[in-house]
């Protein structure tokens, strides 16, 4: 297992079986910091993200940050899913909501590049959001995660 830093696009390269812990303790070493304390979270990254990043910064206090700027990933066909690290403004479709707080149900994840902050600087910050974040899903919404599993299981 590998962990590779890019400090100037601040990304962490690892692998989905990875800890987070190690995976923290790495990037510690360079003043940097995923945002989550791991002990609270002792599971691998794959798991972490494919559980909704448990732990992780409110993505509503920066909606143009990302946790999951790039990832390998593998999907229910067997085919390669690959989404090359940038910003999230940049690359059209968000495929990386594939895997995060799915639970594997649509790709695997095999690699993840995880966006780290340098410890002690302050990050921006939006206005409170009020509104419910976790709506149940209507017969609508069910019905097109149902079509997506029968699309993904083909390619």
């Amino acid at each position: 297992m590998t962990i590779a830093l890019d400090l100037e696009s601040l990304l962490v390269d690892a692998s989905a079986d990875e800890t987070l812990a190690r995976v923290e303790a790495a990037v510690k070493r360079a003043g940097l910091t995923l945002d989550v304390d791991p002990s609270a979270h002792p599971m691998t990254v794959g798991a972490w993200l494919e559980a909704g990043a448990p732990g992780a910064r409110d993505v509503w206090l920066d909606p143009a940050d990302q946790i999951l700027a790039g990832m390998d990933a593998l999907l229910p066909s067997g085919r390669k899913l690959v989404v090359r690290p940038a910003p999230r403004r940049a690359v059209g479709p968000d495929l990386t909501a594939l895997v995060v707080g799915c639970g594997g149900r649509y790709a695997k994840l095999v690699r993840a590049h995880l966006r780290v902050h340098r410890v002690g600087v302050a990050r921006p910050k939006t206005a409170h959001f009020a509104w419910g974040r976790n709506p149940e899903l209507t017969d609508g919404e069910s019905a097109l995660l149902a079509a997506l599993d029968g699309k993904l299981s083909s390619l």
